[in-house]
């Protein structure tokens, strides 16, 4: 009966998933500038910058919690300098060796690794760096004539080098206890050693810890520690035919190491590798990326949440600007699902929010709520995902939110009838929100998805609209700046109308 009036059942904000049509599905092709939420969706913070530019363009960045100081130190790469943050005047310290000059090869970056009180840095063009973090003024060359190599990390007590500037296919160690001695084979109970692989390809990854893990091309292998074996290292392969094509893609979380292979995204756990974004946005990355710079994706571990970032080099990328990196994938590993952020950034790193000086407390401190001199929250340290900005700043992931998009899937309301929709409320806290329907008969290539224009919500929290179709769908923005926390749905005001 054509104008029956019935209740229109809730829609869901379902998850991000464009590599799947989203009508009459639990997934949707739009979430943009969102954090997963196991109930649907949350804000996306917008950078705070706590730094001037660095000199040139960022090739590389971490963050050091530095017991002598109480607060993380910042270091940074270009393509021929070292830097280190200059909390005092929010400035870079050139660092680097006295008299040098680096070189980082183009689509490279630096590669850092801690190992006790010091700091390594190493690219492909430079020889490996060295610093004291707390005490030291300048790099220096690290001792020992170690090669130079695209990756640095550490196992126990060995700093490891991976994809040699002389053979791409090896790794190379340090002595035991002594990473400025770089003598492979020489014995007399010296375990500095070198490995080159005869199969699997070019080293294009490592990740340290316990144990080292070695990815190839098409290969991944486990470096294992054997006390007073002639091999030193044992290397087992894990999984063949299976790699990871972008460099800076790898981030190690706990036990996880996420990386990008030729055929999607990857989580590595337990000796096998699960893929993250088959039939969800492994096509949605291939078809916004630029094929050129798939290489250049740099994966940002997220310090606040269980969370891993893929920044990338888009299509629509500004060609005079080679480094920068102009979009986003987010994945959240606990709930298994992913978001898509627009955010220009040259790298990314763990970070913490800094010390507040008495000089930059807002107001005063007899105002009403001023928090006390003794507030922790003057401290800083508290955990925080950090980047270098489009334009070479250090900045924190805290400020207002970015302006957030997601569309529900297309649904027939009233299955199998038309529907009149007349109305949306958006369950979420947001202070501002605004609404954009689109109507269809059909889910026909031919039936083009058109959306009307958006409107706000009236004093009740309903937007008003009016849609006439079979098929709808909901477009929700949320301005940058607003204030809210959750979305997870909208209930439509609708009537069930006739089959034509």
């Amino acid at each position: 009966m054509a104008d029956a009036v019935q209740p229109a059942p809730r829609v869901a904000l379902a998850a991000f998933a464009p590599d799947i049509a989203s009508t009459d599905a639990n997934v949707s092709a739009v979430a943009t500038n969102t954090v997963p939420r196991a109930d649907g969706w949350g804000p996306f913070a917008s950078p705070s910058p706590i730094s001037v530019p660095l000199p040139a363009d960022c090739l590389g960045a971490i963050a050091i919690n530095s017991p002598a100081y109480g607060f993380p130190i910042y270091f940074a790469g270009t393509r021929t300098k070292l830097y280190r943050y200059n909390l005092g005047s929010t400035g870079w310290d050139d660092v680097s060796k006295v008299g040098a000059t680096y070189s980082v090869p183009p689509g490279d970056y630096w590669s850092f690794a801690v190992y006790g009180g010091r700091l390594l840095a190493t690219t492909l063009g430079t020889s490996v760096q060295v610093i004291d973090i707390d005490t030291g003024k300048k790099f220096r060359d690290l001792g020992g004539n170690p090669p130079r190599a695209r990756h640095i990390g550490v196992v126990g007590e060995f700093v490891v080098l991976a994809g040699l500037a002389s053979d791409p296919n090896a790794v190379d160690w340090s002595d035991l206890g002594d990473i400025e001695f770089w003598q492979p084979g020489v014995g007399g109970g010296h375990t500095s050693d070198l490995q080159i692989f005869p199969d699997g390809g070019a080293v294009t990854g490592f990740a340290g810890g316990e144990f080292g893990i070695v990815f190839q091309e098409r290969a991944i292998r486990r470096m294992v520690f054997s006390p007073g074996s002639a091999e030193v290292f044992g290397f087992d392969v894990y999984e063949e035919n299976r790699g990871a094509i972008a460099p800076w893609s790898l981030t190690k979380v706990g036990p996880r190491v996420f990386f990008m292979d030729r055929d999607g995204f990857f989580m590595f756990q337990g000796g096998t590798s699960v893929p993250i974004g088959v039939g969800r946005v492994n096509r949605f990355f291939a078809g916004r990326v630029n094929p050129t710079q798939v290489a250049s994706v740099v994966a940002i571990r997220d310090a606040t949440g269980p969370r891993v970032l893929f920044a990338y080099r888009s299509l629509t990328a500004d060609v005079a600007d080679p480094t920068l990196l102009d979009e986003v994938l987010l994945y959240d590993w606990l709930l298994d699902r992913w978001s898509f952020v627009r955010m220009p950034v040259r790298f990314g790193l763990t970070a913490a929010t800094p010390a507040v000086s008495i000089d930059n407390i807002p107001g005063s401190l007899d105002d009403p709520g001023q928090k006390s001199l003794d507030d922790p929250s003057y401290a800083g340290g508290a955990p925080s995902l950090g980047i270098i900005t489009g334009d070479n700043r250090l900045a924190l992931l805290t400020g207002p939110a970015l302006e957030a998009t997601f569309e529900t899937a297309e649904a027939m309301i009233f299955r199998p009838y038309r529907a009149y929709v007349d109305g949306i409320r958006l369950d979420s806290d947001a202070d501002d929100w605004r609404v954009s329907v689109a109507g269809r008969e059909s889910t026909a290539q031919s039936a083009l998805v058109v959306f009307k224009p958006e409107t706000r919500p009236t004093v009740e929290r309903v937007a008003p609209c009016r849609s006439s179709a079979r098929y709808h769908r909901a477009r929700i923005r949320i301005p940058a700046g607003t204030a809210w926390s959750f979305a997870t749905g909208i209930e439509p005001q609708a009537r069930r109308e006739g089959m034509r």
